[in-house]
């Protein structure tokens, strides 16, 4: 056993996703509360940074150290999700693309905190800022080799994170500094694919195999969801847009095209895209191809498009890894590319 404080029941509960609280009949409950351990008696709250269904995330002080931390109230108390989370947390070595855990408060069933490294902003909102430029070339590929690097750690020690996306990417606008975070959806794999819950990944970062109910999945889904953050990077705009998951299907077909060795075989989209084929990736590629920087440079060269598509290829089986990626030679040409970290 390890020094994870659950770790004696932890280790049963992490090959369910099903579940939404694995103690409501759990007599061992009472055996994680630390009455001694309140959020209010080290942490001082300062401001809400974010707000969703699965909770709050303030900005707080730890009065111990003074130091600026991130404070997440879970609002499904001790579930899978927030169990999984701190498990793989705090199993992780550091590394410097993964945010960093430094605590978990359990006050009582539904008062349930985690304590992490505060980064100010993250990539969504950095997007979404009225009337900012958009990021340069070789600001994309500095962002996308960090993100790359978290993402091949992650994979190597066993773990898919499910649900990459702008607003799980944490961005420290001084330092130039990225960190993946948000691992309620993530899980460990013992193999290269396994049989998982379908349908995690929010819509427009996920991937087709998931979208056509695919349970026999690997972390190449994770890579999918790579290849449109690093088209979101480029563009300022979600590369694939649907508001359900016929749309999502829809507007993937419409610019990567269906090859010919991609059949549709889900009962409930049958009727809608007929096995429909389209030049693969054509669309795409016009996409790209008529959008430049001011300067008039293109936004990819065909190294960077080769990436691309690398990443955004429809069979997972020939989706390329996180290390592989690294070693593409997108990074390493000259042209568009300053690794701002190296000056630290």
């Amino acid at each position: 056993m390890d020094d994870n404080p659950y770790a004696f029941i932890i280790d049963e509960l992490l090959n369910d996703d099903h579940s939404h609280n694995c103690f409501e009949n759990n007599n061992q409950y009472d055996e994680l509360l630390n009455d001694d351990h309140s959020y209010q008696s080290r942490y001082m709250l300062l401001n809400v940074i974010s707000k969703g269904s699965y909770g709050i995330v303030y900005r707080a002080q730890d009065m111990n150290t003074g130091e600026i931390v991130a404070v997440k109230h879970e609002f499904h108390g001790l579930s899978r999700p927030t169990l999984r989370e701190i498990r793989i947390l705090k199993s992780l070595p550091r590394h410097p693309s993964i945010v960093q855990f430094k605590d978990t408060i359990v006050e009582d069933r539904d008062r349930v905190f985690v304590v992490m490294e505060y980064i100010e902003n993250d990539l969504e909102r950095l997007m979404n800022v009225e009337n900012s430029r958009p990021f340069t070339l070789s600001e994309v590929k500095c962002l996308m080799k960090q993100l790359l690097e978290g993402l091949a750690f992650l994979h190597e020690n066993g773990v898919m994170h499910r649900d990459l996306k702008p607003s799980n990417i944490l961005i420290n606008q001084v330092r130039g500094q990225l960190k993946i975070c948000d691992f309620s959806l993530s899980r460990y794999f013992g193999k290269a694919s396994g049989s998982y819950t379908p349908g995690l990944v929010t819509l427009w970062y996920r991937a087709p195999e998931l979208l056509l109910g695919a349970k026999e999945y690997s972390c190449a889904i994770d890579m999918w969801s790579v290849g449109c953050i690093m088209a979101e990077l480029l563009l300022k705009e979600v590369l694939f847009r649907g508001n359900n998951e016929i749309q999502q299907l829809e507007s993937i077909y419409m610019l990567l095209g269906t090859p010919d060795h991609h059949h549709i075989t889900c009962p409930r989209f049958s009727s809608t895209f007929h096995n429909a084929k389209r030049p693969y990736n054509h669309e795409l590629r016009l996409k790209f191809a008529t959008a430049t920087y001011f300067s008039g440079a293109p936004l990819l060269t065909e190294r960077g498009f080769e990436l691309l598509e690398k990443l955004l290829t429809h069979d997972p089986l020939k989706r390329i890894t996180a290390r592989a990626a690294l070693h593409h030679d997108w990074f390493k040409e000259y042209y568009g590319f300053l690794n701002l970290t190296d000056s630290e």
